[in-house]
């Protein structure tokens, strides 16, 4: 029985040293059951769900339907199966996960006038323990392109496109709403300063970052669409701070957070003017406001990304054009982020008496 704090204090500093020096590389370790597009990404207890979006060998005419169904990875066995339906089928949702719960926000389908897209204010939670859903309260303001943040208990959503009634088109946001899953209620927070979407948010030290985005502004030149804006919101003073911009211009990565330091990872650039998909991962630290470089994925790609244990997985994404790739690739940061229960804990730093 352990009881001194200085004695698990220097095993958990002793276990994170030598956990960081083994960092890995990347390697492709399995493939997508079903080729999706615009689905939404999460993961408990060492599994990863894959969550709606469309099929892209359906989607070669553009009209794809939107997908129900929840595939999920087992990294331990490097399995695949299936889990119950979402009730609603929707692409480009957001997720997050509270108490081992996965929350799934928005989305659209294409059963619209024509085919065009139908934005959806729908929220519903899967229970990973039951294999069960239930629906939560709508979304009160219907939106795409958001992101998604938890912190304390609350579940941020962030920025994206709104519809701007008068115009009859849709106008880049900086609006923040929280839902708070204990009483399944709706409220407001201070605007993100940069209006913007197609951003990841992540949470390190308590506080929200996000980094990059799209603004959909109709100027001449992608470039000019896309932001390298940073900026970091407190939670507890409800506001915004900016930060020095982004070193590089990059769209459609995928962020994640490891040990207080924010991974992004591919996305696209422009090279002569045309969009170029890249394989590059930069590693940020706020606290210090550095950048680093970490090795590069193993294919140029836009993707979605979690991370299970301080592991990465980087879950397929577009190479080019229309092409899809389903390989899943999976990086060891060396951080050893392990769960309560496998005798670890995940906050070095906060460490409980035994008894």
């Amino acid at each position: 029985m352990l009881v001194k704090y200085g004695y698990l204090q220097w095993v958990s500093i002793f276990l994170l040293v030598v956990s960081n020096s083994f960092a890995g590389g990347w390697e492709q370790v399995t493939e997508l059951p079903i080729w999706r597009m615009g689905d939404a990404v999460a993961a408990v207890k060492g599994k990863i769900y894959l969550i709606g979006g469309f099929d892209h060998h359906e989607n070669l005419g553009g009209g794809a339907p939107a997908l129900s169904t929840v595939d999920v990875y087992d990294t331990q066995t490097n399995t695949w199966h299936a889990a119950a339906d979402m009730p609603t089928p929707r692409v480009a949702p957001q997720t997050a996960v509270f108490s081992n719960e996965i929350y799934v926000f928005g989305g659209y389908d294409r059963k619209g006038p024509r085919g065009a897209f139908r934005y959806k204010r729908n929220v519903e939670m899967y229970d990973p323990e039951t294999d069960t859903w239930v629906k939560k309260r709508n979304m009160p303001t219907l939106r795409e392109g958001f992101s998604t943040a938890v912190v304390n208990g609350k579940i941020y959503l962030i920025g994206g496109r709104v519809h701007d009634k008068r115009l009859d088109v849709g106008v880049v946001t900086g609006l923040v709403e929280a839902y708070d899953p204990l009483t399944n209620r709706w409220e407001k927070h201070a605007d993100m300063p940069t209006e913007r979407g197609e951003t990841d948010a992540v949470v390190v030290d308590g506080k929200i970052y996000v980094i990059g985005g799209y603004t959909w502004r109709m100027v001449p030149g992608l470039a000019e669409r896309f932001v390298t804006r940073i900026e970091e919101y407190n939670p507890k003073t409800d506001k915004w701070r900016k930060l020095p911009d982004m070193p590089m211009f990059r769209g459609w990565f995928a962020t994640v957070a490891v040990d207080n330091e924010i991974y992004t990872l591919g996305g696209m650039n422009l090279e002569d003017h045309r969009v170029a998909y890249i394989s590059d991962v930069d590693v940020y630290n706020p606290k210090v406001d550095k950048w680093r470089k970490v090795e590069s994925m193993t294919l140029l790609k836009g993707t979605t990304a979690v991370v299970v244990k301080g592991t990465i997985y980087a879950l397929g994404g577009v190479i080019g054009g229309s092409r899809f790739s389903p390989i899943v690739e999976a990086y060891d940061t060396g951080f050893l982020a392990v769960d309560p229960r496998d005798k670890l804990l995940i906050h070095w730093g906060k460490l409980k008496k035994s008894d």
